[in-house]
């Protein structure tokens, strides 16, 4: 049996010298062209988020301080989920147009696995010594 390097393993995902296993699909790195992380849901929440942190300083004299506390905590809690989730987008001429190649995850191991591919990926195109 032939032993693999395995440059990362945790939460769903494993990044070999040949292939990337995300929970839902398996990817040959050979045709992987790249990989991308993003913070989708930023743009999502950030604007809903600043409007009610807006709304709840301009109408201030009007509301009581426990409807301030309550909009102001809740756009903060969604602002730092936004911050806190993340999507895997993994980029490869073998997949159609059709076909959506992302997983979601926390931004740290999403990155982390990115980090692994593309150390994967110096490792294959480039031997042992530049991994």
């Amino acid at each position: 049996m032939v032993e693999r390097t395995v440059f990362y393993s945790g939460g769903g995902f494993e990044v070999s010298e040949s292939m990337l296993k995300t929970p839902r699909k398996t990817y040959a790195l050979g045709q992987v062209e790249y990989v991308s992380v993003s913070r989708p849901l930023l743009l999502f929440a950030g604007l809903p988020a600043a409007g009610v942190i807006g709304f709840a300083l301009t109408f201030r004299r009007y509301l009581l301080a426990e409807e301030i506390g309550m909009l102001v905590g809740c756009a903060i809690a969604a602002l730092a989920a936004s911050l806190v989730f993340g999507t895997l987008r993994v980029h490869s001429l073998a997949l159609r147009d059709d076909e959506v190649a992302m997983n979601f995850g926390t931004i740290r191991r999403l990155r982390a696995v990115r980090l692994a591919v593309e150390k994967a990926m110096a490792y294959r195109d480039h031997g042992k010594q530049d991994a």
